[in-house]
Parts: structure tokens; sequence; C-alpha cells
């Protein structure tokens, strides 16, 4: 299997904190004539005409062409993989957001590492009830891997460290970012080359993000630092994990690559030391059961929401990245980013200035063109080979 190197969409900390693999090659969304079936199923034409137990017939002009019922099946699984996708990854922006501002609660790290405990419950009820194979852990894999779990752990506290301080439609547009990190990644590391079309979409993002910052009434060097820093860590998680995965085969049970659910376990197990660490360092745990959010029920029930959200995302990005090409689970992504900057901004009470809200959409246009310029740029390459 191919990966992308450049990443579908980096835009929601969890969409790439599970570490699924994408087919670089297209698959169709929508079902397609099968030449080859329809040559198979009437082999036996010829010059016009079709051999039946009545001996040769004239072949008609108007032959009925079969449905294939596994294309269709496919198209409907891509399509409800991609609504669960686009639910469960807005919903956790917008939940995260609600539960770290709205409640004043201040253990962010204990939050984090409750998500971690969660996802790591939920992969082994799949394991339990069959519906999913998870490698077993070993000291080899756990020495492998360790590093890719340290930048995840990075990214996503990162990015709640954002979120506490800057208004979604900004982080949205903030998060375009990574883009430029990943392509810029694939370029010193890769020697991989892009068209000046997704170098202006990149320019159009930069330009948005420093418009937006202008104009953005809530400004703070501290969130928009953390976004930044965010997009880093983002970025060299996607590029630093498509150099793991092709290592970690070698040691597992039998020498397969490492599946992506097995990718969630990992994540999310080897995270709870590390989290429980932070948590220590900023001793969240003074005073911990002395925060009033906790005995609120709105509370208990949107951080568990938040939780089930984000590993939603795991399965549901898996499940459509299977069906679908990287280039459109990219667009989705890019629209999701629309939809999470809208909501926001109405849920949250957000600045409207129109200076503002021009620049962040911008920014979203732009983010939402750089899938298909990627694409087309890719296939050009692909050409001149």
């Amino acid at each position: 299997m191919k990966k992308s190197l450049s990443g579908p969409d980096y835009g929601l900390a969890y969409q790439h904190s599970n570490g699924f693999e994408m087919d670089s090659e297209p698959k169709p969304l929508l079902p397609t004539h099968n030449p080859g079936g329809t040559a198979a199923r009437h082999a036996q034409q010829s010059n016009g005409a079709r051999v039946s137990s009545k001996g040769l017939m004239p072949a008609s002009n108007s032959v009925p062409v079969r449905t294939d019922r596994s294309q269709i099946a496919a198209s409907r699984a891509a399509i409800i993989s991609g609504v669960l996708y686009s639910i469960s990854s807005a919903a956790l922006t917008l939940l995260n957001k609600k539960v770290l501002v709205h409640y004043d609660f201040t253990a962010v790290h204990a939050l984090l590492c409750f998500h971690c405990a969660l996802s790591v419950v939920l992969v082994q009820a799949c394991s339990l009830l069959g519906w999913a194979e998870v490698e077993p852990l070993s000291w080899e894999l756990v020495r492998i891997w360790m590093p890719v779990n340290l930048i995840f752990v990075a990214m996503l506290a990162t990015n709640f460290y954002a979120l506490q301080l800057v208004g979604v439609g900004m982080v949205s547009v903030l998060k375009n970012m990574s883009s430029l990190f990943i392509i810029c990644g694939d370029y010193a590391f890769f020697q991989r080359a892009y068209s000046w079309h997704v170098w202006a979409c990149l320019v159009l993002m930069v330009g948005s993000v420093f418009s937006g910052g202008v104009t953005d009434t809530n400004f703070t060097w501290v969130g928009y630092a953390w976004q930044m820093v965010n997009n880093v860590f983002t970025a060299g998680y996607a590029l630093y994990l498509s150099r793991v995965t092709e290592l970690v085969s070698a040691h597992t049970h039998e020498h397969r690559p490492l599946n992506q659910l097995s990718m969630v376990y990992y994540n999310n197990m080897l995270s709870l030391p590390l989290t429980l660490l932070l948590v220590l360092l900023h001793m969240e745990f003074v005073g911990f059961w002395q925060q009033a959010a906790l005995y609120q029920p709105s509370f208990q029930a949107l951080a568990v929401l938040s939780g089930l959200c984000g590993f939603a995302i795991s399965l549901s990005s898996i499940w459509f990245v299977s069906l679908t090409t990287a280039t459109f689970y990219s667009l989705v992504g890019s629209f999701n980013k629309v939809v999470v900057a809208a909501v926001g901004i109405w849920w949250f009470g957000e600045s409207t200035e129109p200076r503002n809200l021009a620049s962040i959409a911008v920014g979203l246009v732009a983010g939402t063109l750089l899938p298909f310029v990627k694409m087309r740029s890719t296939a050009r390459s692909r050409s001149l080979q």
C-alpha cells in the first residue's frame, strides 16, 4: 500500500492522531461500469450473435447491464462513513472548546489522559467483541513507536492549549498552516515537487493568517504561538509516521504492517504514562476534586461525549479512507473546517468584525482548493515520469 506523504487533512488533532494509512491510488466513490465483467458474461458472443440453448441467435442492440451490487454497497458505505467522520470531527473541536472554556476547567492534561484511557477501553472492547484484531504490546514495538507517541501527545496537548485561548474561527484558519509545514517537509526530506498552484494556495493561507490576526479582536500572542507549535507537531507526526510504519512490520506478530486500530491502541496506551506525567508536572492533582465542573452533569456528559467523538474519528477515518481517495478525504476535512468555523463563531459568540470574517473566509477557501491543486500537481508529475 502506498502512503501519501503529504497526508490528507491535518486540521483536527484527532484526524491524524490515529495513524491510519491512505491509498494514494484513486478509488471510485460512486459505482462505475466494469467492461471486463460485462465481457466475461458475454464471452460467447461472436460476430453480432450469441449462443443459447436454441442455437445461434442474433444479438440484441439493447443488452441490459446488471448493476454491481457490491459497488452500490461500497458507495453507500463511503457516504455513511463520510457523514460519520464529518460529524465526529466537527463535534470534537466544538465540544473540546466548550469543555475547556465554558466550564473554566483547568486540568487540561487530566482531560487528555481521560480521553486516551477511554480510547484504550473502547479498542479493547472492540477486540473482545471480535470486531477488530489488535497487535499485542511488545517492547520492541514500544521502542520503535515511542518517538511517534511523544509527538502525538505534544500535538494533542498543544491543540488543547490553543483552543483555550483562540476562537474556533481563527483556529480553523491557523490549522491550515500545517499543510505548509507538511509540503515543505515533503520538499526538504523527500524531494517532492509541487506546482505553482499549490504554492499560490499556501500564500493565500499565510496571508489570511496575518490579516486574521491583525483583525482579531481577541488576538493573543500566546494562543497563536501554541497553535503554530501544534501545526509543527502535526506536520512532524504525519511525516515521521510514514517512516515508522515501514519499520514496525518486521516486529509485528505475523510480520505484517501494523493495522490501523492497533495504531490507535498503541498511541493511546503509550500516552497514558506521558499524560499522567504532565498532570504531575503541572500539579493538577492539587485541588483537582475541588473543581466545580467535575460535579456538573453537563460537564461530565460533554467530557465523555468529546472522548467518544475522538474514538469515533478513529473508526470513521479508517473506514472512510479505505473506501475513497485521499484527495476526497482531504476535501471533506476542508469543508469540515468551514462548518466548524461558522458554528463556533455563532455558538461561542466570537468576533463578527467584517474584515476578520473575510480573512477567515479566504483562508478556508484556500484550504478547500488545496486538495484539488495537489491532486492535479501529483497527476501532472506522474505523467511526466
